[in-house]
């Protein structure tokens, strides 16, 4: 992320069903927090975990570890808490293509080390649990988004976890738009998950700044009769910011439009990929992003064309813990697990830190922006 304005308070406006003031209401309460060890032992709840941007872990040496440590703690406990896929949310490393450490608060590694740092750490859960990924503006061009070349697919192929495609038809993959150069990738992928409770989820993950032909492509599958009662989860990098409205609604310049991949146009802003692929379509209920800091979380929700309530989240931590600066942890360790109540409709959102608990320090985001319950449709 680049050209950030660092607010400290949510004061927008506000704008229909998302305002702050409803946001608030929505987390007025916090939820239990069990044991982390053992999760959601004797519940019929499940979960799924969100990892948030991870750049500031990859791009210093001293930070990797704690990267590491995060997808070992899910990979160890993945069971505890029944979790049904990982989902990143881009920005996986902080420089896509250099050839040296970045400096003056761009880390101290070279970009093969950022990638090989993303690739160890997330390998982890290979065979494990699904991993599901957003790429994000850093993983693209040299520093920042200066063209759509990205490492990316040389590091996590399709086949890399068996669980999302063996080669052999089996995974939780089901098909990949093309990306700007024509190559079917994990960019944009849509993924099919049977839950436990026998709910049907369509994960959507659309690349950084999905242009006209991804968000095309998404629209072709939220279209097939097969996903038609399927609960609907879209994942990308940029779309709610701190103020709880969409790119696109707001000031804030880290627009997807504001970056040299946006500069021709073909790009959607939150608030755009709201319009052309999330509100008209029946199914979504969830939306997930990173990208942005201040408060480093947001939510709002909207109806849906099919009445459904559709509650977008954004959830990062890279400023926390020093952040970028060298003295910092990279993120402190901050990951989300979303828990499906076995009432078929609640939904609890929880922060949890592995590096905080080895620490000895409470592992729990205990603030009610960071751990909440929402209302879903219940299973088809």
């Amino acid at each position: 992320m680049h050209r950030r304005t660092f607010l400290q308070s949510a004061g927008a406006a506000a704008i229909g069903l998302g305002s702050i003031k409803q946001a608030r209401a929505v987390a007025s309460s916090l939820p239990v927090f069990p044991d982390p060890k053992t999760g959601l032992k004797g519940s019929q709840a499940w979960s799924l975990a969100v990892i948030p941007d991870t750049q500031n872990y990859s791009k210093y040496g001293k930070n990797q570890a704690n990267f590491h440590l995060m997808t070992e703690w899910l990979r160890d406990h993945a069971e505890a808490w029944k979790v049904q896929a990982v989902l990143q949310e881009g920005d996986l490393v902080e420089q896509n293509d250099i050839a040296e450490g970045g400096g003056r608060g761009y880390g101290d590694q070279n970009a093969r080390s950022q990638w090989d740092c993303a690739r160890s750490a997330m390998a982890k859960l290979d065979g494990v649990v699904p991993t599901i990924y957003a790429t994000g503006n850093h993983d693209y061009g040299f520093r920042n988004s200066e063209n759509r070349r990205t490492q990316f697919n040389s590091y996590f192929g399709l086949t890399d976890n068996p669980l999302i495609c063996d080669g052999r038809g089996g995974g939780v993959w089901r098909e990949s738009g093309t990306n700007s150069f024509g190559a079917e990738t994990l960019e944009n992928a849509a993924y099919e998950i049977t839950a436990p409770d026998g709910r049907r989820l369509l994960i959507l993950s659309l690349e950084w700044a999905p242009r006209r032909e991804a968000v095309a492509w998404g629209n072709s599958v939220l279209q097939q009769d097969r996903y038609r009662d399927h609960l609907g989860i879209l994942l990308t990098h940029s779309f709610l910011t701190p103020k709880n409205v969409r790119d696109g609604r707001d000031d804030r310049p880290a627009n997807p439009h504001t970056y040299p991949t946006g500069e021709d146009g073909n790009t959607h802003d939150g608030e755009e990929l709201w319009k052309a692929l999330v509100q008209p379509s029946r199914q979504i209920q969830l939306v997930l992003n990173g990208h942005e800091m201040g408060r480093h979380v947001g939510y709002r929700k909207d109806p849906g064309a099919a009445d459904q309530i559709v509650h977008q989240m954004l959830f990062n931590a890279q400023r926390l813990g020093g952040g970028s600066r060298e003295e910092g942890n990279g993120g402190d360790g901050w990951l989300r697990l979303l828990t499906f109540e076995p009432d078929g409709s609640t939904l609890t959102v929880r922060t949890f830190s592995p590096l905080k608990l080895k620490q000895g320090i409470d592992p729990w985001f205990r603030n009610p922006n960071w751990c909440f319950q929402v209302k879903l449709q219940g299973p088809a």
